[in-house]
């Protein structure tokens, strides 16, 4: 049987950090201002996305196992995910009228607002990234909302997860199981490999983005639904001081080849390393604990910033002072996220669903 995760952990603030981390990043690309060039290599918002797909692949199967139907974990879901996220989307689409070249009569009479809407809806936002008039002047480009690509992923990671964890109960034993979950693993690298490969020998180059689609980014869910699986053993294991000193080497090998001191490492070692690191922190450190009993506004975080951080650089603020405009986004981006977060805490208490499970 799977062990069950503490409720006392470190997750929270993990999560925080991690969308922080993203929030920087994306705001040193966007604004492509110099002043970041001597940073922007110790912020890799792709190692952040890995480590939230790994937590979702560890909290969310502890939400499937607690479900008492595959209707309740669907809707635990779907509730989780589209109130925010449509709250992002519509609300960007008519707050940044203001910020659009066009008069508002014509701004929301544009077939582009009208796909932007529809597609973003449907968490299909490659298909209408951009808003009439809106943008069109920054320099690194002018989509709305670039981050929400990660949400399809993570319902596709959802809808898999039933499948994968049916397959599994039919292995016998504990090692088949995980045997199973590591070739799940090892096949999204293989995915990767593939698509890069085939894009260059049959001249297709629309296969190369597809290594980076979900089923590219599968083996870090695979890895937190690992953990999972097998936490009564790694919490056993983690007290002891080989867990410390790997936890120690992976975290010096992961920052030293993020500087280029050493020589890169592979995803699909670096994944299980992060990973490894994230574990360690999350129910090693216990001190943290009570800066993690925060509201969990890491996912709001992740759905504002971006449209925020697009205005600011329409508005110039990144190219007068970019460190504190960084600052200046962090924070807005911050507040916007932990009032969104506090009153959907609100509606969870009103409204009484089970669908709104903590941490999940």
């Amino acid at each position: 049987m799977p062990g069950t995760v503490p409720r006392r952990n470190n997750l929270t603030l993990i999560r925080l950090i991690l969308a922080l981390i993203v929030l920087a990043k994306h705001c040193m690309d966007s604004s492509v201002s110099p002043a970041f060039l001597g940073v922007k290599g110790l912020f890799d918002s792709q190692d952040a996305v890995c480590l939230f797909f790994f937590i979702s692949g560890l909290l969310v199967t502890a939400s499937y196992e607690r479900s008492p139907t595959l209707k309740d974990y669907a809707v635990k879901r779907l509730v989780r995910i589209f109130p925010l996220y449509l709250v992002a989307v519509i609300g960007a689409a008519l707050i940044l009228c203001l910020a659009s070249t066009l008069p508002a009569a014509r701004y929301f009479t544009e077939p582009a607002f009208w796909k932007y809407l529809f597609w973003n809806c449907l968490t299909l936002n490659f298909m209408q990234r951009t808003l009439p008039g809106v943008f069109e002047g920054n320099p690194f480009n002018s989509s709305v909302n670039d981050p929400l690509w990660t949400v399809k992923t993570e319902l596709f990671f959802y809808a898999c997860l039933p499948l994968i964890c049916f397959v599994a109960g039919k292995i016998r034993g504990r090692g088949g199981k995980n045997l199973f979950l590591a070739a799940l693993y090892v096949s999204s690298f293989i995915y990767r490999y593939l698509c890069r490969k085939l894009s260059v020998v049959l001249g297709l180059p629309f296969l190369f983005p597809l290594a980076m689609e979900a089923p590219g980014y599968i083996g870090a869910f695979v890895l937190g639904m690992l953990c999972f699986f097998n936490f009564g053993i790694l919490e056993r294991l983690l007290p002891s001081r080989v867990s410390f000193v790997c936890f120690a080497g992976s975290l010096t090998l992961v920052i030293l080849s993020d500087m280029g001191l050493v020589p890169r490492i592979p995803d699909s070692i670096k994944y299980l390393l992060l990973s490894f690191i994230c574990f360690y922190v999350a129910f090693s450190f216990r001190f943290l604990n009570g800066l993690s009993q925060m509201p969990d506004c890491s996912y709001a975080i992740y759905l504002f910033h971006y449209p925020l951080l697009q205005w600011l650089i329409s508005r110039g603020l990144f190219i007068a002072s970019p460190w504190l405009s960084l600052c200046l986004c962090a924070a807005l981006s911050f507040a916007i996220a932990l009032a969104a977060s506090l009153l959907e805490s609100r509606l969870r208490a009103a409204i009484g669903s089970r669908a709104f499970g903590r941490g999940t």
